[in-house]
C-alpha cells in the first residue's frame, strides 16, 4: 500500500502535551549513556544558567516521535509501522528543553518520495511550550517497511 499523499502538508498536533519530567530526562541521558551534570543534578544545571536540569539534544526525538506515531499506525495513512527504517533525525533549536516543560508537539508530513523502491518520508514536528512559543523543531527521515510480495 502506498503512503497517502493527501496527508503531505497538513498538521496533525499530539494527542496529548508531553510533560517533561526529572525523572525523564535522566532516564533519556541514562539511555544515552550520557553522565553530563546537567542532565542529571538541578544544581548543576542551575549553575549552567537553567532553570532546572537541561534535556540531552536529541531528548526532542523522543516528544516528536509521540507526535508521528500515530500517522504510522493510521491504515489511511498508509506507512505501517513493522519494518520501518529510522534514516535521519535533524534538530533545530530555539532553546534547550528543560525538566517542568510542558511540550505540545505539531507534526507534518512534510515530503514523501522514495528510495530503493520504498516510500520515504519526513516529518516535520515543531514543539511548542505551555506558553505557545516555539522550542525546537525534529525533521525525522523514515523509510517505509518494503512492500511484501506478491504469492
Amino acid at each position: 500500500m502506498a503512503v497517502n499523499r493527501a496527508y503531505l502538508g497538513r498538521s496533525f498536533p499530539a494527542a496529548e502535551p508531553y510533560e517533561v519530567t526529572r525523572a525523564a530526562v535522566r532516564a533519556f541521558a541514562d539511555a544515552i549513556g550520557d553522565p553530563h551534570p546537567v542532565y542529571h543534578r538541578p544544581e548543576a544545571a542551575r549553575e549552567a544558567g537553567h532553570p532546572d536540569l537541561v534535556a540531552p539534544p536529541t531528548f526532542a526525538a523522543l516528544v516528536a516521535g509521540n507526535a508521528y506515531w500515530p500517522l504510522l499506525e493510521d491504515p489511511a495513512f498508509g506507512f505501517g509501522t513493522e519494518g520501518t527504517v529510522h534514516l535521519a533525525q535533524r534538530f533545530e533549536y530555539v532553546r534547550p528543553i528543560h525538566a517542568g516543560d510542558t511540550l505540545r508537539a505539531e507534526v507534518t508530513p512534510e515530503t514523501l518520495d522514495t528510495q530503493a523502491g520504498r516510500d520515504r518520508v519526513v516529518f516535520r514536528s515543531l514543539l511548542r511550550d505551555a506558553r505557545g512559543a516555539p522550542v525546537a523543531t525534529v525533521l525525522t527521515t523514515l523509510l517505509a517497511p518494503e512492500a511484501a510480495s506478491a504469492p
